[in-house]
């Protein structure tokens, strides 16, 4: 049997929210990666994830799927880059959803345009630790996100929007999601071992759930509520 194919979401499974991966965590993993085929994926764009994972780990990855895997990585290099206008109307519904929002805080960046996709934020992106959590378990009670992300995809069909992270949705072309990963592993770089996937947002609404779509029966989904579960079950 072939060996297994590793793939992780990075906030959230990896790393605490937009923070770096915890000192011991990195040793482990620096060391798992090194005899193991490992492949990260996230919503983030690269800038981001070079804030959250250490160079010396990111050196062992087979590729880093940033942007909804819009892009990827290997080593230095970008293998390639999906590209994504949104349209004017688009961008003035989610300037209307800013104004219409009864959530108190704005922190700035709430559009941000990345690779193939764009991110909305109520609180923004500017957000700190605390602010973050804040909005977060505000939006547990109330729903934002997945209420927006409902009313954007019934106005505009042809895109998928996806609830990522604490304070954010993620925007895309249809089909244009996280599972381009998966296709690239097994049609480019042509490995056919069980995939075992890693993501803390594996539900319906969540933006790892088009991972989980495209797995076979033979392929393992960890569906994981922090880092801290990741830890506990690679070891």
């Amino acid at each position: 049997m072939s060996s297994p194919i590793y793939v992780f979401d990075i906030d959230g499974t990896l790393t605490p929210p937009r923070q770096l991966m915890t000192r011991g965590f990195q040793g482990f993993f620096e060391k798992f990666a090194k005899h193991n085929v490992v492949y990260l994926v996230t919503g983030s764009d690269i800038k981001k994830v070079k804030q959250q994972v250490p160079k010396k780990i990111r050196k062992r990855c087979a590729g880093i799927f940033a942007s909804s895997a819009n892009e990827l990585w290997k080593n230095k290099e970008k293998i390639y880059e999906n590209l994504y206008i949104p349209s004017k109307q688009l961008i003035k519904d989610l300037e209307a959803m800013l104004e219409e929002s009864v959530y108190p805080d704005r922190t700035g960046l709430h559009i941000e345009h990345r690779p193939g996709m764009v991110n909305f934020s109520i609180v923004g992106r500017n957000a700190t630790g605390e602010q973050r959590e804040e909005y977060a378990k505000w939006d547990t009670r109330h729903q934002e996100r997945k209420r927006n992300a409902v009313k954007l995809m019934t106005k505009h069909p042809e895109i998928d929007v996806k609830v990522g992270g604490e304070i954010s949705i993620d925007i895309y072309p249809r089909g244009l999601d996280k599972s381009q990963a998966i296709s690239h592993i097994r049609e480019v770089d042509e490995l056919s071992g069980p995939i075992v996937f890693f993501g803390d947002r594996c539900d319906p609404d969540g933006n790892d759930y088009s991972v989980v779509q495209v797995l076979g029966p033979s392929d393992t989904v960890h569906a994981v509520e922090s880092y801290k579960d990741t830890f506990q079950l690679l070891q």
